[in-house]
């Protein structure tokens, strides 16, 4: 496994909507579901947008956040990567859209990636290869979703887990940072697990009459053509067993051990999935810190959610493993160290720019 060396982490931000939707509220769920569900989940409450606010409304927010926080010049940016399953619209990429408006120069390139619950580790992948290989000084790696404008609000196994949210992480050139190790990997035969199954161009649920049709799944629950479905059960399966060996290989090449970090950082699927895998790697609950209890599984997002979540936990220098899952079937990995104080506490925003 290669290492992407000579790149830093300088700092992360998340951005969160201020609506604040309790799980105990949520009327589809009898109590004694609401119970169950919160139990299995972790998920007591999320944070949900505003009418009109986008994902790229809270990624903009957190990377201003991060260039005041370091003192970045925005014309010292010289990329600009954003990792979204639901951008402003099919066209323009959203990026380009936020490099106008963070004022970023021209010369700075910018394009999306559409990858979900895998992003964070992917787009260090991503970023800091472009980084080393191209000689960038300084880039904004956004990650974010507003997964619940497509979710159907009636759907039991959907809408009550997701939380909307944005991200910023800057890095930048440096020969002494240490190295970050890497661990992707996909499996599209696992697609249907996570899908929403009409709207695109290869669709077998094309518009009609220039309205997406409603349909009923298997599960019983009619959704527009345009919702998120999700199968529950799969997830948890192919979690459990793929995520843990993709962690130990990425620890492995950074020749560090499970007790050689200070924290496990996992996608914040849901309580079950993460206390299932964070036993089977030897990591007690106190080195895995959790984001869902009050944000709920932020998609994209949810790693620099759970760390911004946790601010004050990286008050001094600490090694991180982190790992990504879910939506493709794609799952991926990463060891990298965050210096002190480089993790800035939530943003609530309900700015729409």
């Amino acid at each position: 496994m290669n290492a992407i060396t000579g790149v830093a982490l300088r700092a992360v931000a998340a951005a969160t909507p201020a609506r604040v939707v309790r799980t105990a509220d949520y009327t589809y769920l009898n109590p004694d579901e609401r119970r169950r569900f919160q139990k299995a989940t972790g998920i007591s409450e999320r944070r949900i947008v505003a009418a009109g606010q986008c994902a790229s409304d809270l990624c903009l927010t957190a990377a201003k956040a991060v260039l005041e926080h370091l003192g970045w010049d925005p014309a010292s940016i010289g990329a600009l990567i954003l990792i979204t399953q639901t951008g402003d619209q099919p066209v323009p990429a959203t990026s380009i859209v936020l490099q106008d408006k963070l004022r970023l120069p021209q010369s700075c390139l910018a394009f999306d990636i559409n990858l979900g619950c895998s992003s964070y580790p992917y787009g260090l992948a991503v970023v800091g290869s472009m980084i080393r290989t191209l000689g960038i000084a300084r880039a904004l790696l956004l990650v974010g979703d507003v997964s619940s404008r497509v979710c159907a609000e009636h759907d039991k196994s959907a809408w009550p887990l997701f939380g909307d949210a944005g991200s910023a992480t800057a890095l930048e050139l440096d020969e002494n940072a240490p190295p970050i190790h890497v661990d992707l990997c996909s499996d599209g035969a696992g697609k249907d697990a996570i899908i929403i199954p009409g709207g695109g161009l290869a669709s077998r649920l094309p518009p009609v009459d220039g309205h997406l049709v409603d349909a009923t799944g298997s599960d019983g629950v009619q959704r527009h053509a345009g919702n998120l479905v999700l199968r529950g059960a799969d997830i948890f399966s192919f979690a459990i067993s793929r995520v843990p060996g993709s962690i130990q290989r990425a620890m492995s090449a950074s020749g560090r051990a499970a007790q050689d970090f200070d924290f496990l950082l996992l996608h914040q699927a849901n309580k079950m999935i993460n206390d299932t895998i964070a036993r089977k790697l030897g990591f007690a609950p106190d080195r895995v810190p959790t984001s869902i209890e009050h944000y709920g599984n932020t998609s994209s997002a949810s790693i620099p959610v759970t760390l911004c979540a946790n601010a004050e936990l990286f008050a001094m220098p600490r090694w991180v493993v982190a790992s990504g899952f879910g939506v493709g079937l794609s799952w991926g990995s990463a060891t990298f160290q965050l210096p002190a104080a480089s993790v800035l506490p939530c943003i609530a925003s309900d700015d729409v720019y």
